[in-house]
């Protein structure tokens, strides 16, 4: 893996769960960032749902790891636990270290009656893997939290 002449992806998969239109309610986040112990040219993504903005383009032919949060209904936790498919012994721990809130919208979505808020943060997490890319070592990562509400009765 330290190797390679082109960027690759290291990719930590909490749920991939899209968002119909159909759908009551929906919260979708997710964080990406480069791992400096790689001259920033390999990057770790997590999220939970459909993150378009996040990941800009389809990163399915660059990825090198697909883990699976331990409990993906935590959100952005300060500690986060990631376990590959196949091998729950083996762990991957992000812990926060900082939080800066970039921009937090909330708004009216559409024209119905419901309400949508996309926070945006540049975080720090200590990094800690015991498959991959072992670390330790923090890494800084652009993350957003999406939520949109059930309609409004």
């Amino acid at each position: 893996m330290l190797g390679h002449t082109r960027p690759r992806l290291l990719v930590a998969i909490g749920l991939m769960a899209f968002t119909s239109p159909g759908n009551a309610s929906a919260w979708n986040y997710g964080c990406k960032g480069a791992l400096p112990a790689f001259n920033d040219s390999e990057t770790i993504i997590f999220n939970r749902g459909s993150l378009r903005d996040l990941l800009l383009r389809d990163a399915s032919d660059d990825v090198v790891e697909f883990a699976k949060a331990v409990d993906v209904n935590s959100g952005l936790v300060p500690n986060m636990v990631f376990t590959l498919p196949g091998h729950p012994d083996q762990k991957l721990t992000l812990t926060e270290k900082s939080s800066k809130t970039i921009s937090d919208v909330r708004r009216r979505a559409g024209n119905q009656p419901r309400f949508e808020q996309a926070t945006v943060y540049t975080k720090v997490y200590h990094y800690v893997s015991d498959f991959g890319y072992y670390g330790p070592f923090d890494v800084k990562m652009d993350c957003i939290n999406y939520e949109l509400s059930a309609p409004l009765r």
